[in-house]
């Protein structure tokens, strides 16, 4: 296959390599200004709701921040009434939700719209939306092999694609690695005589496990999901969630490997009841599973600092995972992936020249706090290897003393919830009420869990 690389009227034709949530987001943002985009995915696209090989965290809980959410709707207005009318749950912050973090429950206070749904539905109907616009073509059941370049590789090309033992060239004008965490872009980068970005890995050994479950209506009464936090004494979290079809999924989660949940359905049963409320455990006691169990480990986070780099060759960038990839405990993968689409299409708006270094330096902005976020709460695990003791200790008190204020005063928690979300900043936390409110609940015992 040989697509045409240049057009009178646009910037050509842009080849998107993963139609994941990063890849499908930045396929609606090269749209706008490529005459053709083209979406190519590995694994054959059923559309039948199943979890698919390239996302085996699918069988997991899933949610979209506000950030997230209010980012969709700006490619797509409308979107998540759309997806509440067919079957997803939006879900008022935090007054139908309950978060327990570090023991403490967060004040009840409304603080906008989640929308809670499975990752293939949520990707599923995505995708419709982004193949729905009449310049982008999707390509399923082929893998991008490696790079096409120009002969002092100055620039790429395209790529070459492998299918079923056959092999195909497409050329492109610009070519977006959306493959996920491995990094295949930065692979491909050294290759072709360049630097590879430098990288950042958090060793946080978290494995997950998860079953979808038929609560009985009313079952928590007025939430619509449970979330329970690992803490230093007990490495172990719950997330509880009403998803599309008013199904519920529950997700165990812990760190290290003896505190790994069980994938024996009773033994995760029991895992689950250490953690859950009274209520929840009661609803789970009583609710009709609807699948296995299913398990995911998650051995590190990475961020790849290609904003760093002082040569990149036109017509190649990573974006989602490629970039950083979060340890998902804090829900925030889909959000980033949606911020980075956000920051290309600000890139694109200004043109495409020297696109790589000025997508890399923006992106680089909008995945920098909620990396110190995530990286900061980590470390506040001491079963998280390579955590410094002292630190790992400063930090929880830290963080136990912000929750204990989170628990009644309605600022704190607001803080709270927008550094998790990504709807705020965490430098909010950093704020002279917050730290007043932090001072005055600050642990002077030794903490119990």
């Amino acid at each position: 296959m040989n697509l045409a690389r240049s057009s009178e009227t646009g910037a050509g034709h842009a080849l998107v390599l993963g139609a994941g949530i990063s890849g499908l987001c930045a396929a609606r943002a090269l749209s706008e200004v490529y005459d053709r985009v083209t979406l190519v995915e590995r694994d054959t696209l059923t559309g039948d709701g199943t979890v698919r090989r390239g996302a085996p965290q699918g069988a997991h809980v899933h949610s979209l921040t506000v950030r997230g959410a209010n980012v969709l709707e700006e490619f797509f207005p409308g979107f998540a009434d759309e997806l509440a009318a067919d079957g997803a749950t939006l879900v008022t912050a935090l007054s139908e939700v309950d978060i327990v973090f570090f023991g403490s429950l967060l004040h009840k206070v409304p603080l906008g719209t989640v929308l809670q749904a499975g990752r293939p539905f949520l990707e599923e109907r995505l995708r419709a939306k982004v193949c729905a616009a009449p310049n982008i073509t999707l390509l399923d059941g082929r893998e991008a092999t490696a790079p096409l370049t120009t002969p002092d590789r100055t620039r790429v090309t395209g790529a070459r694609l492998a299918r079923s033992g056959t092999f195909e060239a497409i050329d492109a004008d610009l070519v977006v690695d959306a493959m996920g965490r491995a990094g295949r872009g930065a692979t491909w980068l050294a290759a072709l005589g360049y630097d590879k970005p430098t990288e950042q890995r958090q060793r946080v050994d978290v494995a997950y496990a998860s079953r979808r479950y038929r609560l009985p209506p009313g079952a928590l009464g007025p939430n619509k999901a449970l979330l329970v936090g690992a803490t230093p004494a007990r490495p172990r979290g719950l997330v509880l969630t009403q998803q599309e079809d008013n199904l519920w999924v529950l997700s165990l989660y812990g760190f290290g490997r003896q505190d790994h949940p069980p994938t024996a359905p009773d033994e995760f049963l029991l895992f689950a009841q250490e953690l859950a409320t009274v209520d929840a455990w009661e609803a789970l006691r009583n609710a009709d599973p609807v699948t296995g169990v299913a398990s995911f480990a998650y051995p590190h986070s990475v961020r790849r600092h290609f904003h760093r780099l002082r040569r990149l060759p036109d017509g190649l960038i990573s974006i989602g995972d490629a970039i950083c990839s979060l340890n998902p405990i804090y829900g925030a993968g889909m959000t980033v992936a949606a911020l980075e689409a956000a920051a290309l299409r600000d890139c694109l708006a200004d043109g495409t020249r020297d696109l790589p270094r000025r997508f890399y330096r923006s992106a680089a902005k909008s995945v920098q706090l909620s990396w110190l976020f995530a990286t900061l709460a980590d470390r506040s695990m001491p079963q998280v290897p390579g955590t410094r003791p002292a630190l790992a200790a400063l930090l929880a008190k830290s963080f136990r003393a912000t929750m204990r204020a989170a628990a009644t005063d309605p600022k704190v928690a607001a803080a709270v919830w927008n550094a998790v979300s990504l709807t705020g900043s965490p430098a909010d936390l950093a704020r002279p009420h917050i730290i007043a409110a932090t001072l005055r609940n600050w642990p002077r015992e030794k903490p119990e869990g």
